[in-house]
């Protein structure tokens, strides 16, 4: 029990001490920590750890980012599907829960490194539908090798699972999760995203204010931002690994 508290502590004061969440989120990150670490054990925190430290790492090379310090939202979107899954795999006992964590974890890390480790692509991006290219960073496009990144993080997670049960037909699924779930935020990126125009400087941005401005709609729509686009997709991944592992 105390360890459950210890190691979302310490995660929790090192975030503070990087400046990488906001107080609130903080707060909300660490509770759902202590739920993860103490009713799913130190694995399934693990592959929450990995999935903080690698997201700091890669802000360092998504430099387009115009925001690296996550909020509450970001907390919600990215990590409250997660500690759900947790919360019924200790409720029901049932381990298809257990798995689906890693599942939906892992679609959370794929679409993380595929936007931030995927810009490093020598071709630029396109458009799923259109096939257009996109501008190297910009939302809802894929390239081949952001499609590789997405596969790998997928694999970082299913990895975490073999220390608890060497089970390479739960790693593929998770491995798998973790693709589909990259690809599906692209795909839901790429229609209904909310897109902005800065009416200062003509950039394009995801923000609502930008200059000290607001900005113009220009695409998609407005209560769809990128977080609404994180929640979707762990929302579907955890959908669809229970379809599968059921």
């Amino acid at each position: 029990m105390y360890l459950s508290i210890l190691f979302p502590s310490i995660l929790a004061l090192y975030a503070l001490y990087k400046n990488k969440i906001t107080i609130s989120g903080i707060i909300l990150a660490w509770l759902l920590a202590i739920i993860i670490c103490y009713l799913g054990g130190y694995t399934a925190f693990l592959a929450l750890t990995t999935l903080f430290l690698l997201t700091i790492l890669s802000d360092k090379i998504k430099s387009n980012s115009e925001d690296k310090t996550r909020n509450i939202m970001q907390i919600i979107s990215n990590v409250l599907t997660a500690a759900i899954c947790i919360i019924l795999y200790y409720v029901s006992n049932n381990n298809i829960f257990y798995i689906m964590y890693y599942c939906v974890i892992a679609g959370s890390l794929s679409d993380t490194l595929a936007s931030s480790i995927g810009t490093l692509s020598k071709s630029k991006p396109i458009n799923i539908f259109t096939l257009k290219k996109l501008k190297i960073g910009e939302s809802g496009g894929v390239s081949l090798f952001g499609l590789f990144i997405s596969l790998v993080g997928g694999m970082i997670i299913g990895a975490i699972y073999l220390i608890v049960e060497f089970n390479l037909i739960n790693f593929i699924i998770i491995s798998l999760m973790g693709f589909l779930g990259s690809f599906f935020d692209s795909i839901v990126g790429t229609l209904f995203e909310a897109k902005y125009k800065c009416l200062k400087c003509n950039k394009k941005t995801d923000n609502k204010i930008h200059c000290l401005k607001k900005t113009k709609l220009i695409k998609g729509y407005s209560f769809i931002d990128n977080n609404m686009v994180n929640l979707l997709s762990n929302i579907f991944i955890f959908i669809l690994s229970y379809l599968i592992l059921k």
